[in-house]
């Protein structure tokens, strides 16, 4: 049925109320309509008209229930869809919204189409894409500025242990420097003492020939004379040992460059209160330097009496032994300190890698030794114990090997 300001008229049989007293609803995006308290429309807004076609003049008296088939609006909100009967017929399917005005007697209809719900539910949708969209990227800042904070952290730690680590090279650089400069100076010290050395050995040798046995100082001259060869000894092997020249290799025995060591090693050890056990099996001869070989074992013992601060026993072993059926030559260094934490056991052969307070090692020693042995085609191994010491292996081919 298609309603008209005459049909209405017939019904109401009254002129409109005055809508000067009611809310202005013109700035509303939605069509909207406030219905009276008999449930008939008062006034609508633009966009109410423009979905509607009827006009605010037209919808004023008009009773709700004759374009929305709905009951009676109570108190409060409403919500639901009908069918809303425009002005030329045309039916349509909406949601509506009717909400009670507080203080007042009025209520709003709100209504809304189903193009006009998708469309909502379209821009919804956007709007939560472009939200998920943004959330997505402030976790993802978020994480890279976590991850940039967590690289400049590191990068810090990074630093202060190289710039420590520096610190240490450096300081070890100037203890290497000067033990090369007592290197030097304990030649020229070697070649300055010889010579004395030399006089007073022939004088004491002289003095024995001269002397009858078992007159009143032929012990004492006998003494000086034996102290004279052993010291003429020592000044021989350091003036060998301090000697700068490439290595060459030749013939060794083994067993002759420990003893050799030992002639400076020896007391030294006794003042640590080390005691020493030289147990030397007959071993092969191995193609070699006696002078690098000899420091290897020099920098094994030193390091060896460092491990016994408070004494205790060193054993040195030579042996012959067998492996893929090639002879090789094992020399064992092993003391009877603490033992190596396993956790810088594998850093013992790095250059410059020290446990020793500063100025008491330069962290060169085992790490120049691994490289000796490796000139003799060798290789040096490490076993130790907690609280039972360290066995350092060094495993050199024997001549025959080839």
């Amino acid at each position: 049925m298609r309603l008209t300001r005459n049909s209405r008229s017939d019904t109401a049989k009254r002129t409109p109320r005055s809508t000067e007293s009611l809310p202005d609803i013109s700035l509303i995006g939605a069509p909207v309509a406030i219905i009276g308290k008999s449930a008939d429309i008062l006034r609508v807004n633009r966009e109410f008209s423009a979905f509607t076609g009827f006009s605010d003049y037209e919808s004023q008296g008009m009773p709700l229930g004759g374009i929305l088939k709905i009951s009676q609006p109570g108190k409060g909100t409403s919500r639901g869809k009908s069918v809303l009967t425009m002005k030329n017929g045309i039916e349509a399917h909406v949601s509506y919204s009717i909400s009670t005005i507080p203080e007042t007697e009025f209520s709003v209809l709100t209504l809304i189409s189903k193009t006009e719900t998708a469309m909502l539910q379209g821009k919804l949708d956007t709007k939560q894409m472009e939200l998920e969209k943004r959330e997505k990227y402030i976790e993802c800042f978020r994480e890279g500025v976590l991850m940039m904070i967590t690289d400049l952290d590191r990068n810090e730690t990074e630093l202060k242990v190289a710039l420590k680590n520096l610190k240490e090279t450096q300081v070890q650089l100037v203890q290497s420097s000067k033990m090369t400069a007592l290197g030097e100076l304990s030649a020229s010290l070697v070649h300055e003492i010889s010579q004395p050395l030399t006089v007073i050995r022939g004088l004491t040798f002289g003095m024995l020939r001269a002397m009858q046995d078992g007159g009143e100082h032929n012990d004492k001259v006998r003494l000086i004379a034996d102290a004279a060869s052993r010291m003429e000894k020592i000044v021989k092997h350091l003036r060998t040992f301090s000697r700068s020249e490439p290595p060459v290799l030749s013939p060794i025995d083994i067993n002759a460059v420990v003893r050799d060591a030992f002639l400076i090693l020896n007391d030294h050890l006794l003042s640590h209160s080390i005691e020493t056990i030289l147990n030397l099996m007959p071993v092969p001869l191995a193609l070699g330097n006696p002078n690098r070989l000899e420091q290897v074992i020099i920098n094994l013992v030193t390091n060896a009496r460092d491990a016994m601060p408070e004494g205790g026993v060193l054993t040195i072993t030579t042996k012959e032994e067998t492996s893929d059926g090639r002879p090789f030559i094992r020399l064992i260094v092993k003391d009877s300190g603490s033992g190596i934490p396993d956790d810088i056991i594998s850093r013992v052969f790095d250059p410059f890698f020290t446990t020793k307070e500063t100025g008491r090692g330069t962290g060169l020693g085992l790490s120049i030794s691994l490289g000796i042995v490796r000139e003799h085609k060798g290789d040096i191994k490490i076993e130790s114990v907690k609280g039972f010491g360290s066995s350092f292996h060094v495993l050199i081919p024997a001549l025959s090997a080839g």
